[in-house]
C-alpha cells in the first residue's frame, strides 16, 4: 500500500492496477520505498502480466521499479484447482450436489436405417447390449465428473476473488482518506474502492448460488435464524474504515470455511456445516455488508 512518501505517479500506477481489474487474476504484492517500488507477482495469465508491464514500464526512467514474476508449476497437482482425477471425497460423495449435477437420465434409442428388396426405407430399433449399457454408464459418469470439476473450480475462483477484493477495499479506502495525497488521487481511490465492493458483492452472490446446490433444502424453521444472523451482522453501522476492516476479516474467515468445504482437513466436511447452512447465511450477511459499504463510500 502506498504511504505518505510515495510519489503520485507510483500511486497512480498502483491504482491503475486495481482500476484495470488486474488484481482479479494477478496475485501481486506492492512494496513502496521512497522513489521506487517492488512488485512480486504470481500468475499464469500472460495477458494480464503484459498489462501490468505496460503500466509500470513508462515509469522506469524516473523511478527504481523491480517486477518479480513467478508462475505456478504445470504439474497438475495444484490444490487450488480441481480436476476430474482428484475430486475430493467431500464433493464426490455429496448427494445433493451429485443429484444437481447428474446428467439427464435416458438415451435416445439406437436406430439403423434399412432398405428392403423393393427399395422401401424403414427403421429398426437396436437392442442395448451389456457392453452398450456399460459404455453409457461410463459416459454419464465422465460427464458428471466434468460438471463437478467445473463447479468446484468456479467456487474456488469466486472464493479467491471475494477474498482479494475484501483485502483491497481496506487499502483503497485508506488511500482515499489520506490527507497528504492530492484530491484527484483520493477521488480515484474512492471510485475504485466502490467498484471493488460492488464486484465483491457479485462474487458472493455467485458463491451463494453454487454452494446452495451442495446443501439440503433449508427447512422453513431456519428462516428465523437467517434473519437473526443478518440483522446481527448489519446492526449499527460503524465508521466506514472499521466497516472495511470488518469485511476484510469476515471474508478471510469465510474464505477459509469455503476452502475447507472443498478440501476438508479430515477428508470429510464438518458436520456442523451440513446440519445447517450457516455458510450460506454468513455469505448472505457479508453480501449485505458489501452493499452497505458501497453505498456509504459514495459520500466519502
Amino acid at each position: 500500500m502506498p504511504n505518505r512518501d510515495t510519489p503520485p505517479r507510483l500511486i497512480e500506477a498502483w491504482l491503475d492496477f486495481h482500476r484495470e481489474g488486474l488484481c482479479r487474476n494477478l496475485d501481486a504484492i506492492f512494496a513502496f520505498d521512497g522513489q521506487g517500488m517492488e512488485i512480486w507477482c504470481r500468475s499464469e495469465d500472460n495477458r494480464d502480466l503484459g498489462k501490468l508491464q505496460k503500466i509500470v514500464d513508462p515509469l522506469r526512467n524516473s523511478y527504481n521499479i523491480e517486477l518479480y514474476i513467478t508462475r505456478p508449476q504445470k504439474n497438475g497437482s495444484e490444490d487450488y484447482k480441481v480436476n476430474w482425477t482428484n475430486i475430493p471425497p467431500s464433493l464426490a460423495e455429496n448427494r445433493e450436489l451429485g443429484s444437481y449435477l447428474r446428467p439427464a437420465p435416458g438415451n435416445p434409442p439406437r436406430i439403423e436405417i434399412l432398405v428392403d428388396s423393393e427399395g422401401e426405407v424403414y427403421t429398426h430399433v437396436l437392442q442395448d447390449t451389456p457392453a452398450m449399457i456399460a459404455a453409457d454408464a461410463a459416459a454419464a459418469n465422465r460427464a458428471q465428473l466434468a460438471r463437478l470439476t467445473v463447479w468446484a473450480n468456479r467456487v474456488l475462483e469466486n472464493n479467491r476473488i471475494m477474498r482479494q477484493y475484501a483485502a483491497d477495499i481496506s487499502e483503497l479506502l485508506r488511500v482515499a482518506f489520506e490527507p497528504t495525497f492530492n484530491a484527484a488521487l483520493r477521488v480515484r481511490a474512492r471510485d475504485i474502492c466502490r467498484k471493488h465492493a460492488k464486484d465483491m458483492a457479485k462474487s458472493i452472490k455467485d458463491l451463494k448460488k453454487d454452494l446452495s446446490r451442495a446443501f439440503p433444502k433449508t427447512p422453513k424453521t431456519n428462516a428465523e435464524s437467517q434473519i437473526a444472523e443478518k440483522s446481527e451482522s448489519s446492526a449499527a453501522f460503524p465508521a466506514i474504515t472499521e466497516m472495511a476492516d470488518t469485511i476484510d476479516e469476515k471474508a478471510r474467515v469465510l474464505s477459509g470455511r469455503i476452502y475447507r468445504f472443498i478440501y476438508p482437513e479430515q477428508h470429510t466436511v464438518d458436520l456442523d456445516e451440513l446440519k445447517r447452512p450457516g455458510l450460506i447465511f454468513a455469505l448472505d450477511a457479508l453480501e449485505d455488508e458489501a452493499d452497505d459499504f458501497e453505498r456509504l463510500a459514495r459520500h466519502i
